[in-house]
């Protein structure tokens, strides 16, 4: 198992990727800068300015139709619309660790902000509970959640980000998002 602090780093981060997605764009410069800490890399995300926030909207929001929606199951069904199987089986996920959105039925379970808020309590969990039998369940649940949703629609959505963004700060944003993913796909992918 990795140590503590590169689970509390990376907890960090999934908690402000969830910030971000939520609508604190300030949260994914931050979330930036500790991804280019972790990784050793150095992303040049610009501060958030009108045409930031506007790209954000764009991408994200609406009112129009968005052009890199963060929704799982937009990547994952055929027919690109919310609260399918997918959505469901990440209510299951989040019921099986024994939490309940509030928000639910209002903005759907897989939205990118709640599946990254998970992943952060999940995290949480495993450093909170250190080598007792609950750490062990959190991380073995993080790990399927990753393998299972996270990382099966991600990079589709990152790449919507970047052909649809006309800020730099989004793309930057996206970009340390990517490595970020890449570099927990690489972990997950090795585990045994």
């Amino acid at each position: 198992m990795e140590d503590v602090r590169k689970w509390r780093q990376k907890a960090a981060i999934y908690r402000l990727l969830a910030e971000f997605y939520a609508g604190d764009l300030s949260a994914g410069q931050e979330a930036a800068v500790r991804i280019g800490t972790l990784l050793g890399i150095s992303p040049l995300v610009p501060p958030v300015d009108d045409e930031g926030r506007y790209d954000f909207n764009r991408l994200f929001v609406g009112p129009q139709k968005l052009l890199a929606p963060p929704l799982e199951s937009y990547y994952r069904n055929e027919e690109h619309l919310p609260m399918q199987e997918e959505t469901m089986a990440v209510r299951a996920a989040y019921g099986e660790a024994g939490l309940e959105l509030i928000a639910q039925n209002k903005i759907p379970d897989d939205h990118a902000q709640f599946e990254f808020y998970f992943l952060s309590c999940l995290l949480e969990a495993v450093c909170r509970y250190q080598g007792e039998a609950l750490a062990r369940q959190a991380a073995e649940a993080y790990r399927r959640f990753l393998q299972e949703h996270l990382l099966l629609w991600v990079f589709a959505h990152l790449r919507a980000v970047d052909k649809g963004c006309s800020s730099t700060y989004c793309r930057e944003v996206a970009g340390a998002i990517y490595h970020f993913m890449r570099w927990e796909k690489e972990a997950v992918s090795h585990e045994v």
